[in-house]
């Protein structure tokens, strides 16, 4: 299953061909000039790129004297990629009342795929669970996929996408199923311009575990 990126609103992200360099390239928080791009346009709310991932534990251990074991990755090595120090990792990290979480998610981001033309949420589908005793036309049973199951007490609610995840979701496109990822657009110009390779999480979904 691959991830697919979404660009929040907010900060101006922008996708151009820098004419000098001949390559596509990334800026957040400014206008291009014109006479220096090649169409330039703007991300934000838009499905920008997939990608492969793998996600690791991340188990902060002595913290208070900065002193982190972050499972399979190195520590060096996890705020390299991260483009985060041990206080941005320790301050996500804390809950609502400052206690340390037992643990949070490093997403390793491979095999980038940037979309030449971005994607709307509304290219893709996710549904929703309802009671059976609300069927109407375009549901379908979440077991027979419409079939008359007197076992079947839910049915799948099937809509385009309306609004982008806080975190993360599925999407479905046709018979494929992907995970979307909301991310703010100063990190993914990083990610986007090959700065940044992990994305820390606090929560992921159930599937992508791959150790716990």
């Amino acid at each position: 299953m691959k991830m697919l990126i979404y660009c929040t609103k907010g900060t101006l992200l922008q996708w151009h061909f820098k004419k000098i360099l001949e390559k596509p390239y990334m800026t957040y928080g400014r206008k291009v000039k014109e006479e220096d791009y090649e169409s330039p346009h703007t991300l934000n709310g838009k499905i920008v790129a997939e990608c492969d991932y793998e996600v690791e534990k991340i188990i902060p251990i002595n913290v208070e004297e900065d002193d982190y074991d972050y499972g399979l990755f190195s520590g060096k090595d996890l705020l390299k990629e991260s483009c985060l120090s041990n206080d941005d990792i320790y301050e996500y990290l804390q809950d609502d009342d400052g206690e340390i979480v037992n643990k949070g998610y490093a997403i390793n981001i491979k095999n980038l795929h940037i979309f030449d033309e971005s994607k709307e949420l509304s290219d893709y589908m996710n549904y929703k669970i309802t009671p059976k005793n609300q069927r109407y036309e375009n549901m379908v049973c979440d077991s027979c996929c419409g079939g008359d199951c007197k076992k079947c007490d839910r049915w799948k609610e099937w809509d385009y996408i309306k609004k982008a995840p806080q975190n993360m979701m599925y999407a479905y496109l046709g018979n494929d199923k992907y995970i979307l990822i909301s991310i703010k657009p100063e990190w993914l110009c990083k990610i986007l311009n090959g700065e940044k390779t992990i994305e820390l999480r606090k929560k992921v979904l159930k599937e992508m575990m791959s150790n716990d």
